[in-house]
């Protein structure tokens, strides 16, 4: 039974670790332009049932059905013609179907990023961008982070990425890297080390939350009326980190994923139009194994 209880926490404790915004990357490879802005309204629902333990995928009953729920207001506007902001602040609630963690819900984190067109070549009809963004992120409010079911990590967070973004007509391909530097945090609560399914409140324990590395390529089409797009995003716990299991706080545990996905863009008058995606999880570390649908309001296509 103990085994049970252990195991259960530290599934719940995974839960903290959502990042349900901008999941396939803040930045990609088309620029604002000068003093041009863009402004969406987003709604997203990622759900799962099936999540990993290390990398062993696993089911319980305790746990049910995990639904994190998030609306998101993404802003981009050009500082130059080789200079973008994109800001980005989502409203979050997350809970599983099954146990006795209630849900949470509240503002997430703020996320800033800069993005620079640092070379343009041109050959022929073709064209090759050298791009550089860095940003950071910081939480909104004062959220619990190793709650049973929590909105985030609670960390602040830099994030710097190259980019290559190739176009040949309406096609592009775009390629980035990134390492995401993530700050220690505070934990609320921490597990009894005399009996690991007790919680010490208000411990103000500081524990290193793991960095990552990122990979993601995205190709598609891109014209006046119509933006379609596929991606893969693979993100790498950079430090070893820790797994699920008895005991262990979330923000330590080393989190990586590999997911694909897709986006739709369609102009209905003027600069409005209307977005929705999907995307999936095929392969993690301590996360859930999860769909996402998104759909949303675009102003400033």
């Amino acid at each position: 039974m103990r085994l049970i209880a252990f195991t259960t926490l530290g599934l719940f404790l995974l839960l903290g670790n959502v990042r349900q915004t901008h999941a396939q990357g803040l930045v990609d490879g088309f620029m604002r332009g000068q003093r041009k802005a863009a402004l969406a309204l987003i709604g997203s629902q990622a759900t799962y049932d099936t999540y990993y333990i290390n990398k062993t995928e696993t089911r319980n009953p305790n746990l049910g059905t995990v639904t994190t729920q998030a609306l998101t207001v993404v802003g981009s506007y050009g500082l130059g013609y080789d200079l973008d902001l994109i800001v980005a602040a989502p409203y979050i609630r997350t809970e599983a179907s099954a146990g006795y963690s209630p849900k949470q819900e509240g503002f997430q984190d703020l996320s800033a990023a800069l993005r620079w067109e640092a070379y343009d070549y041109k050959f022929g009809k073709t064209r090759l961008s050298w791009l550089f963004a860095v940003g950071y992120s910081m939480p909104l409010q004062n959220y619990v982070n190793d709650a049973l079911v929590a909105i985030g990590q609670g960390s602040q967070n830099l994030d710097g990425r190259t980019m290559l973004h190739y176009t040949a007509g309406p096609f592009f391909l775009t390629g980035q890297y990134g390492y995401i530097r993530r700050g220690q945090v505070s934990l609320d609560h921490v597990v009894n080390t005399y009996d690991p399914t007790q919680l010490n409140p208000n411990s103000g324990t500081k524990v290193n939350v793991p960095d990552v590395t990122e990979l993601i390529i995205r190709t598609g089409i891109k014209t006046k009326p119509v933006y379609i797009d596929a991606w893969f995003q693979q993100q790498t716990p950079h430090s070893s980190g820790t797994d699920i299991g008895p005991g262990i706080p979330f923000p330590t545990n080393a989190i990586g994923f590999s997911r694909v996905g897709a986006t739709v863009r369609l102009r209905l008058i003027g600069k409005l139009g209307l977005m929705a995606g999907y995307s999936a999880t095929l392969s993690g570390r301590n996360i859930g194994k999860s769909n996402r649908v998104d759909g949303g309001l675009v102003i400033g296509l």
